[in-house]
């Protein structure tokens, strides 16, 4: 299984390419954007059915629409 996917969404009239990268062991994406130096981990609770990011800037894009943007990349929906 590949665990990469690089994809592009267009917000406010620019484009914003992400390059994402699920480990298996945490169940964590590591997500890197355009134009940002540091990455950040988009994590899934499943107590709580919520997404969150933690360790690193702000997702430029709201996390409930970056997880689905994530999640169609990926082909998998939770």
């Amino acid at each position: 299984m590949d665990f990469n996917r690089k994809f592009e969404h267009h917000l406010d009239g620019r484009t914003i390419i992400f390059d994402v990268t699920y480990d298996p062991k945490t169940h964590f994406f590591t997500v890197l954007e355009s134009g940002q130096q540091e990455a950040y981990h988009l994590k899934f609770n499943m107590s709580t059915r919520m997404w969150t990011t933690e360790d690193g800037p702000e997702p430029q894009v709201p996390v409930e629409e970056l997880a689905r943007l994530v999640q169609q990349s990926f082909g998998h929906f939770v």
